[in-house]
């Protein structure tokens, strides 16, 4: 019997123990190869190799804050117009999962123009893959498909405003849907360009101009409907 278990812990210790080894000499490498590249290409190689977010919104972003010019995007504009469009509010609700502990309310990670991430059009909402998620503007559906490194993409428009909700595990509405405030859109998911479960989500706007700019979303929610825990996590 004590051979058995003596066997048995020592087989969950196998796991642990390369996860450390793996972890060390990885670090290792890192500190080992970042110092002998030029200087130009040393800060893209560190957020790389030690996995600091990168630009997964490159095909829509501008450049600088309160707002960013938005490029050209397969997302089309319907130039819906409907009653009750403005936005509003946190596109999930509370109590939320994030890793194995739950919240009362759903937790901010990055940010918009983060320092950790200095394109980030939106705001990431770390959460669990399978969290319920719901569109913060009435209007209708303009996308709800794949697209690049959005992954798995719902899009809602109205009255010259766009919502994006990305990175989604699943989609439960269709192109030319019309939603109220509030309507389930989808799963939140790790589709496309992301490094762990959570939704990303952002704001487009028409202005009279013509032009395509990102706003930044915490302008449209209040401090004391998320949980802010910083980009890193």
């Amino acid at each position: 019997m004590k051979g058995i278990l003596r066997f048995t812990i020592a087989m969950l210790a196998v796991p642990f123990v390369c996860g450390t080894a793996f972890v060390i000499g990885y670090v290792t490498l890192v500190a080992l190869t970042i110092p002998q590249l030029p200087p130009w290409a040393q800060k893209s190689v560190t957020d790389w190799m030690l996995d600091i977010p990168q630009h997964s919104e490159s095909a829509d972003n501008g450049s600088r804050p309160p707002s960013s010019a938005a490029g050209i995007s397969a997302v089309r504009w319907a130039e819906y117009v409907g009653s009750e469009s403005s936005v509003h509010g946190v596109p999930m609700k509370g109590p939320i999962q994030h890793w194995s502990t739950w919240y009362d309310k759903p937790l901010l990670g990055c940010v918009f123009h983060d320092p950790s991430y200095e394109s980030h059009s939106g705001v990431d909402l770390p959460v669990n893959e399978g969290t319920p998620i719901y569109t913060t503007i009435a209007g209708q559906v303009v996308w709800a498909a794949e697209n690049g490194p959005w992954g798995n993409l719902v899009v809602v428009e109205n009255d010259g405003y766009q919502v994006w909700l990305a990175h989604l595990s699943s989609v439960e509405v269709s192109e030319g849907d019309v939603l109220e405030y509030g309507d389930l859109i989808g799963l939140s998911g790790n589709t496309g360009n992301s490094t762990g479960g959570h939704l990303h989500y952002g704001i487009k706007h028409r202005t009279e101009a013509g032009s395509f700019v990102w706003l930044d979303p915490r302008a449209y929610f209040t401090e004391d409907e998320i949980i802010p825990i910083g980009c890193s996590d």
